[in-house]
Parts: C-alpha cells; sequence; structure tokens
C-alpha cells in the first residue's frame, strides 16, 4: 500500500497537483480549495498563486459552486437573501461572486412566498389556510425573512390557494 503523497510547501506545482487531488470530478469554491491548500501545509503566497492557476485553467469555478448552494437552498429549503449570502461566504466563494450571484435572486417577498408554495402548495378548506398561518410565519422566520415580509407572502399565498380551490 501506497504512503501518503509528500508535498513540497513551497512548490505552486505541488499545491496545484494537491488541489487537484482534492477536487476531483467535484465543484469546489476558491475560499475552500485555500482552506485545503492552508490545512496541507502550503504557505500563503503558493496557496494565492496556485488558486489563481486553478482558477485560470477551470479547476475552481465560483460561480458554478456558488449556483449550486443557492440550487440546494431552494423550494422547501428556501432563504433569505441574507441567509443565502452568509451560505455563499461559509461555502468560500469569493464575495465578488457571492454578491454578483445575490444580484441575480429574487426579492425576498417572492423567495418566501415560493417557500409557502412549497411547503403547502394546496388547501383543502379555508380554515386550514388559517390555521397554516403561524406556522408559515414562524418558518419564514426561521429561514431569514423578517415578520413585515413573512406576513406579506402569507397573504399573497392565502390569496393563491383559496383562488386556487
Amino acid at each position: 500500500m501506497a504512503g501518503a503523497v509528500k508535498y513540497n510547501p513551497e512548490s505552486v506545482s505541488d499545491a496545484c497537483t494537491c488541489g487537484i487531488r482534492h477536487i476531483g470530478i467535484g465543484t469546489i469554491s476558491s475560499g475552500k480549495l485555500c482552506l485545503y491548500l492552508k490545512k496541507n501545509g502550503f504557505n500563503d503566497d503558493v496557496i494565492r498563486e496556485a488558486c489563481d492557476e486553478l482558477i485560470r485553467r477551470r479547476y475552481i469555478d465560483d460561480d458554478k459552486a456558488g449556483r449550486k448552494v443557492l440550487l440546494y437552498r431552494s423550494g422547501k429549503k428556501q432563504e433569505s437573501k441574507r441567509y443565502l449570502r452568509e451560505r455563499l461566504y461559509a461555502a468560500g466563494v469569493s464575495s465578488q461572486v457571492a454578491d454578483d450571484l445575490i444580484s441575480m435572486v429574487e426579492d425576498d417577498r417572492d423567495l418566501c412566498f415560493n417557500l409557502y408554495l412549497s411547503v403547502k402548495p394546496d388547501v383543502g378548506s379555508v380554515d386550514e389556510a388559517h390555521d397554516m398561518s403561524d406556522y408559515l410565519k414562524k418558518l419564514a422566520q426561521k429561514r431569514g425573512f423578517t415578520p413585515d415580509i413573512s406576513v406579506y407572502a402569507y397573504d399573497k399565498w392565502l390569496e393563491k390557494v383559496l383562488n386556487d380551490q
């Protein structure tokens, strides 16, 4: 059985190789790869050069990694723009790419309304719709939506599900 690969912490080429081996066929952000290389003993200058090289060679794609985060947090897992931005930063997506991606996301009112529709797309009666009020509003607030937004989205949701009956 082969031992662990030994890398020269001063070599940009070794840092690139280490990064590529870590990425494999997956998607990774620049921030996550920088942390991984740091953990493997590479110095900051080497990490910066290696990440720039891997971005140039398209092994690292913050846009793709960020879109993956946003896609995962849609539907029943929808969150507010503020929470989504925090998730992008936590995923190691650069601030510029995170800002660009967030600028393309719908308004919080629409996001919250879509959350409600994903959780409860229809109701059997007016009473059932009214019974969902507290549940939906609490869910929205857990996902980072303000009380004003959750009330607005609830009213819009209520109108939609009652009209669809």
